[in-house]
């Protein structure tokens, strides 16, 4: 482009140099005035033609979902526009911020920018992918190599050695320190203790999935999928558009569900975490019971997890059923997060579900039980307020972290003082 504008400003020159001499030299060159006019006017247009198209750069990051390309225009050294492409992004989260970030870029005139709150990767990816562009050699984009999923099916049992005395205590429920905060699973937590050698033998989380959960309208497994259970339901069905990420999407969940020996009514409503929630109740004891507030309770969850080893109805009618009733209109197994590969598709960080599990459990073996998570340096709070551990940084789980950690420390005092139960 400068060599063009070089060549005809040096064209220009030479011409205003041919019409100072005398109009006899002039008709010798065969260059008339008119003709000098018209490659003046050309060599104008071709420069203001490359200042408004400029060069276009192609630069590659890591976003949450997959990879983000930016085409950067450069105009004079300048950004001028920023085109932005990351079609695995979250939708309504990541895919909606990069028309933010866009602007963020021109604006700053380079990769130097605040980002959007709430997608901090794909803001992280967007940065990469302008570095890319504007210099590959200083910034190289390394293609992700793809890791292979592991999805646990099923849980290895404890077994306990004969030459150790083994001791384990036991909580159940809904735990957060935060009411706010998302639900989705009743933990079963269980801490088994060597005596003989006074250390950690083994840790075990088991969560059991609701029916419900606050982590977006799709969540939860009494959001029914099948179209011919759907029409079988006929009225005993709550559908509604609800929002997922930011993105529009037809729920359709089960008016009455049956767990264990108590039948569930749901209503459309919401809770602290979700403006647009089906919310589940019960007459127990003569009083009307929310279901994710009996489960938080430590009798409701042992409830919850002796009913998740029977099925659970989807039911026509509030009308309690046995198995082959004509008023079971589908028959659900309920899941846990360790068998049904929850989250290992999905998060961004190498861990995953299981990995994130594991690290906490390797924080607490690794450091006992006096730790103080706001101070010691093995459990740290990111930008974003997620709570990670040593090599694991990640989403939802972490953000947890310290109420896993609660959980262990509480089992641990139990065993201290004598509260617990012999396995061996």
């Amino acid at each position: 482009m400068k060599k063009k504008v070089l060549a005809a400003a040096v064209l220009a020159s030479i011409l205003l140099c041919a019409c100072s001499s005398s109009s006899e030299e002039a008709g010798s060159a065969g260059t008339t005035d008119a003709e000098i006019s018209k490659t003046e006017t050309r060599a104008e247009k071709e420069e203001t033609s490359a200042k408004v198209e400029g060069e276009v750069l192609t630069g590659k990051g890591q976003g949450f979902g997959g990879v983000i390309t930016a085409q950067v225009t450069m105009t004079d050294g300048v950004i001028t526009d920023v085109a932005l492409e990351g079609p695995d992004e979250t939708p309504g989260i990541g895919g909606q911020a990069l028309e933010e970030l866009s602007k963020q870029v021109i604006a700053a005139g380079g990769a130097e920018i605040d980002g959007v709150a709430g997608a901090t990767v794909t803001s992280g990816g967007v940065k990469a992918a302008v570095l890319n562009a504007l210099d590959p050699e200083v910034n190289p984009y390394e293609e992700q190599e793809e890791t292979e999923t592991v999805i646990v099916t099923e849980i290895e049992p404890i077994t306990f050695p004969e030459d150790k005395k083994i001791v384990s205590a036991t909580t159940y429920g809904i735990y957060t320190k935060q009411e706010d905060s998302f639900q989705d699973a009743v933990i079963k937590a269980t801490l088994y203790w060597n005596q003989t050698d006074n250390e950690i033998y083994d840790i075990r989380f088991l969560q059991a999935m609701l029916p419900w959960d606050d982590n977006g309208a799709t969540g939860g497994w009494a959001n029914i999928t099948d179209e011919a259970v759907i029409e079988d339901l006929g009225e005993a069905v709550i559908s509604f558009e609800g929002d997922e990420h930011g993105s529009p999407v037809p729920c359709n969940y089960a008016k009455y569900i049956q767990i264990g020996d108590i039948v569930w009514t749901g209503e459309l409503g919401s809770d602290p975490a979700c403006e647009q929630a089906v919310v589940y109740s019960a007459q127990i004891d003569g009083k009307e019971v929310r279901l994710n507030d009996y489960v938080a309770d430590e009798s409701g969850g042992v409830w919850y997890h002796e009913a998740v080893l029977e099925d659970a109805y989807i039911l026509k009618t509030s009308d309690k059923a046995e198995a082959g009733s004509d008023n079971i209109a589908m028959t659900y197994e309920i899941t846990y997060k360790e068998t049904n590969g929850h989250g290992e598709a999905f998060w961004m960080s190498d861990l995953k579900f299981s990995g994130n599990m594991q690290a906490i459990k390797d924080f607490v073996t690794e450091n006992g039980f006096e730790y103080d998570y706001y101070k010691d340096g093995g459990i740290t709070q990111n930008e974003d307020r997620y709570w990670q551990t040593v090599d694991a940084v990640s989403g939802a789980t972490l953000d947890e972290t310290p109420t896993y950690l609660d959980i262990l420390k509480t089992l641990y005092g139990r065993i201290q003082s004598g509260e617990y139960v012999e396995e061996n």
